[in-house]
This record gives structure tokens, C-alpha cells and sequence, in this order.
């Protein structure tokens, strides 16, 4: 499997896109809280679905009856698609819905901004990132073996970058129905203003982060597919695009028995500590009921370790959409 390059892009990209955390005053920029005729109209919705037992991966955007936001909705989309690349939801009282009634709504707001894809080789389209225990180090290159899986820090990263179970979503979407103890923090990076760093301070570096890497695939395979994707970090067909998550080009490489270079190696390193830069994110940790959605093309993402409660009912459960 392969992602075709592009020609290096040798301009700065100037707009929406391209912020650094210092550029916001306050989150109010980048929160949507929810009002109570909204909440009230997906209350509405959410009874007449379970009136009718529909199973949520049938339900569509007309299944929710939500006049109040679809303004709203379509502003936020295409803020999250041409503007910014990202909004959090706030507002949505957790407490009052079950979990199974809370992704219902949550469904209800992702189907109001894409359509759900799956996310493993099993077809699930509403996928829980949680702490189940994979031992990365003992479990690697079996199926379902993700950090998403484990309690570990993740850099940052796009989902999907190897082309998980066949997709690389457009949009990620995170619900919070339970937050961790400690820890399990969100930040988020722009890709074009990324980009912008590579080519003022090491534009020696663009033509390799333009040519293919192999990512590793094992972790969520489809049967008969290649193991590696070989695709470049960034390409520019519609604008940029960045395809990032270090740890599976290692062990692609590994893989096909093509050992990294030097010179492969340089671009990574560069990027990577690029991303430690203190004022560049946007980092916040989501309360329940939260929502979050970004754009996985041109937005990083990352989390840190986190502790969970020692009671299972408590511990830290988010739920992940993949909308394209």
C-alpha cells in the first residue's frame, strides 16, 4: 500500500491553519458550550430513538431533530475542516445519561460533522480508548496491540497514520465519559505551522519528510493487506497535510528489512523536538461530558500518562469517533 507523493511545498502557509497555542487569550476561542435548547433537543431525540430501538451505528444526522444547532453545526464544521482544525464541546450533563445513552448523543453531534468509519479489523465504529492492560513491549505486531490500549504518554501523533483497519479518517472525535485520576491530559499542534518551522530554520530537511516511510500496519491489519503503508510525512495537494506517529516508522523499517538512515532519522528527530516548543499547543484536560473534535489532517495530537481509579466503574474511559 502506498500514498503517492507530492511536490515539496516551499512557501509559508499563512491563515486559519496555522496558529501556535500563544496565539489564543483564552479557551473561549476554541469551546462551543452547548445551551440548554440544544441539550433539550437531543434529550428529544435520544427518547425517540430508544422508542424506536434503533441500534446506534443505523442512526444518521436525520434521526436527530436538533433545529437549534445546525447552524451551529455547520459553522463548527467548517471551522474544524478550513479554519482552526479543532473545537471542544462543553456542557453535555454527564450525569444524567447512562454511557450507552451518552454515546447515542455523542453519535448524534459526529453525524452532524461526518460520517463513521470503522476503526479495527472487527468493523467497530465507536472504538474506547482505555487502560486494558496491552503490553506493548510483549504484545507489538499483534492485532489490537495500540497504545490506545495502555496507560503510556502518546506524542504527538494523526490517527490512523499506517491506514488503520483501510481508513485515515478526516475528522477524530473523543467523548469523555470517564476522566483518570491524575493525568491523561490533551494537546494538539498545528501541522502547517509545523511545516512553517521545517522551512524556515531547516528547509535541508522538506525533501526527505516528502518522501515515503514505511509505517507499520500489524497492529490493525486487514487480512490479504500489505503490512506497511510507504507514505511520506507530508504531502500539499488541497493544502498540507502531515501523516505522523513516530513509533510505527521504526518498526515498519524494521519490518521490510530497510534500516533507517542518518538521513531518515534527522527529519524525525528535527520535528520532534520542534513539537516540545512550549508555545505551540493548545493543551487542556476534558471534563466529562466533554467532546473534541479535530481535524486529523493537518492537527496533531497527544496525551499525557495518566493514573486511573482503583474502582473500574471510575476509570479513565474515552470514546473515539473516526468521521471522514
Amino acid at each position: 500500500m502506498e500514498i503517492q507523493p507530492t511536490p515539496v511545498h516551499r512557501s509559508r502557509i499563512d491563515g486559519p491553519t496555522a496558529w501556535k497555542g500563544t496565539d489564543f487569550s483564552n479557551a473561549s476561542q476554541w469551546c462551543y458550550r452547548l445551551s440548554p435548547a440544544v441539550i433539550e433537543e437531543f434529550d428529544r431525540s435520544l427518547t425517540e430513538i430508544q422508542r424506536e430501538a434503533k441500534p446506534i451505528a443505523n442512526l444518521t444526522s436525520s434521526d436527530f431533530n436538533v433545529p437549534s444547532f445546525l447552524a451551529d453545526a455547520a459553522a463548527l464544521r467548517r471551522e474544524i475542516r478550513s479554519g482552526r482544525g479543532f473545537v471542544l464541546l462543553k456542557g453535555l450533563p454527564r450525569e444524567r445519561y447512562s454511557d450507552e445513552e451518552a454515546r447515542i448523543i455523542y453519535w448524534g453531534f459526529g453525524a452532524l460533522l461526518g460520517k463513521a468509519v470503522p476503526q479495527n479489523v472487527k468493523g467497530d465504529v465507536l472504538y474506547s480508548v482505555r487502560n486494558e492492560g496491552v503490553d506493548l513491549a510483549r504484545e507489538y505486531g499483534t492485532i489490537g496491540a495500540r497504545t490506545s490500549k495502555t496507560s503510556l504518554g502518546l506524542n504527538y501523533h494523526t490517527d490512523s497514520a499506517p491506514i488503520m483497519a483501510g481508513f485515515f479518517p478526516d475528522i477524530v472525535g473523543l467523548l469523555a465519559l470517564n476522566t483518570a485520576k491524575s493525568g491523561g491530559e490533551s494537546a494538539i499542534i498545528s501541522g502547517a505551522t509545523l511545516h512553517n518551522i521545517v522551512l524556515e530554520e531547516r528547509p535541508d530537511l522538506l525533501d526527505r519528510l516528502y518522501a515515503p516511510y514505511h509505517f507499520d500496519r500489524r497492529a490493525e491489519l486487514p487480512p490479504g493487506e500489505a503490512p506497511t503503508l510507504l507514505a511520506p510525512v507530508f504531502t500539499c495537494r488541497n493544502g498540507i497535510a502531515i501523516r505522523y506517529l513516530r513509533f510505527y516508522i521504526p518498526k515498519g523499517h524494521e519490518l521490510v528489512g530497510v534500516p533507517l538512515t542518518a538521513a531518515d532519522v534527522e527529519p524525525l528527530d528535527f520535528i520532534d523536538s520542534v513539537m516540545t516548543r512550549p508555545e505551540l499547543p493548545v493543551a487542556f484536560a476534558m471534563e466529562q461530558g466533554d467532546m473534541q473534535f479535530i481535524n486529523n489532517v493537518f492537527i496533531l495530537h497527544s496525551r499525557t500518562a495518566f493514573e486511573d481509579h482503583a474502582e473500574p466503574e471510575r476509570r479513565r474511559h474515552l470514546v473515539r469517533l473516526w468521521l471522514e
